[in-house]
C-alpha cells in the first residue's frame, strides 16, 4: 500500500534521512521505533507530505505522493502529529469536525453528527462535546485529536507519539482503540513495550537510517535494542501473550 524508495532528507544541509526503503501492507499495524532525533518523525513527515523530498521516492496505492491533490491525500491519509497548535477557541465538537473537510461536497453538522458522537464515545470525549478545546488538559485534547482522524474516514491513519500526554490507562485504551480501527497504521512510538504488544512489524531507526525491521520477536531482542537505544536491557517474554518485554537494567 504505501512504498518508500531510497529516500534521503536533509534539512538546512543536515542529512536527517539516508536511503530509506520500506515497504507497508494494508491493514499492519507499523510501529517506527529509535533514539530522539533519529529521524522518526522526519520520515512520517515526508510520508504525510509535510516534508517534501528531492527526488519521487512515496508511493501510496501505485501512485507517487506528489500526484495526489491535498484533498484527495486526506481522504487517504489521516494524521496525528506530535505538535498540534491549535489557538482558536473551538469547541470540542468543532475540532472534530474539522476531519470531515475532505468531503466539503456533502459537509452538514446534522449530516455528520452521528459520526462525530461515536469518535467522541470511542476516545472518552463524549461529555465534553460541548467544552472549549483550549481548556482541556494535555491528554484530553489528544483524545480529541484522535477522534477527528477517524472521522476523517481515511485507509491510513499516521501517528506521532500517540501516547504522548496520556496517562497509563488512557495510554493503553487509545492503543486498543486504534488496533480495533481496521486501518493501515504507522506510528512512531517511544515506548518499546507498547510497541511489542500493538505492533505487526516494527522499523528500528538509528542515525537516519533502518537498522532493523521485522516482528517484535525479531527486532525487540536485547543486543538489538542495546545497540539502538545504547542501553543495556533484559528482554523477557509477556506471560500472557509472550510478547517481548524489555527490562531496563
Amino acid at each position: 500500500m504505501i512504498k518508500v524508495e531510497n529516500l534521503d532528507f536533509k534539512i538546512d544541509k543536515k542529512e536527517i534521512l539516508k536511503n530509506i526503503k520500506i515497504g507497508i501492507e494494508k491493514k499492519k499495524f507499523i510501529g517506527i521505533i529509535g533514539e530522539n532525533g533519529c529521524g522518526k518523525s522526519t520520515l512520517l513527515k515526508n510520508i504525510y507530505r509535510n516534508y517534501i523530498p528531492k527526488k519521487n521516492s512515496i508511493f501510496l496505492d501505485g501512485i507517487e505522493l506528489n500526484n495526489y491533490s491535498v484533498k484527495d491525500l486526506s481522504k487517504k491519509l489521516s494524521v496525528l502529529s506530535q505538535n498540534q497548535k491549535i489557538t482558536f477557541d473551538f469547541s470540542v465538537k468543532e475540532i472534530v469536525e474539522m476531519g470531515k473537510y475532505n468531503r466539503s461536497s456533502l459537509f452538514s453538522k446534522n449530516f455528520f453528527k452521528k459520526d462525530i458522537d461515536d469518535a467522541l464515545e470511542q476516545v472518552g470525549m463524549l461529555h465534553l462535546k460541548e467544552s472549549s478545546f483550549l481548556t482541556l488538559s494535555g491528554g484530553e485534547m489528544q483524545r480529541v485529536l484522535i477522534a477527528r482522524a477517524i472521522v476523517q474516514e481515511s485507509d491510513v491513519l499516521l501517528l506521532d507519539e500517540p501516547t504522548n500526554h496520556l496517562d497509563v490507562r488512557y495510554q493503553y485504551q487509545i492503543m486498543d482503540l486504534v488496533k480495533k480501527l481496521d486501518k493501515t497504521v504507522i506510528a512512531v512510538i517511544h515506548d518499546i513495550n507498547i510497541a511489542s504488544q500493538y505492533c505487526d512489524y516494527i522499523f528500528a531507526m538509528k542515525d537516519g537510517q533502518i537498522k532493523y525491521e521485522g516482528t517484535p520477536e525479531e527486532v525487540i531482542t536485547s543486543e538489538k535494542i542495546n545497540e539502538i537505544f545504547e542501553i543495556e536491557v533484559e528482554v523477557i517474554k509477556h506471560p500472557k501473550n509472550q510478547k517481548p518485554v524489555v527490562i531496563f537494567l
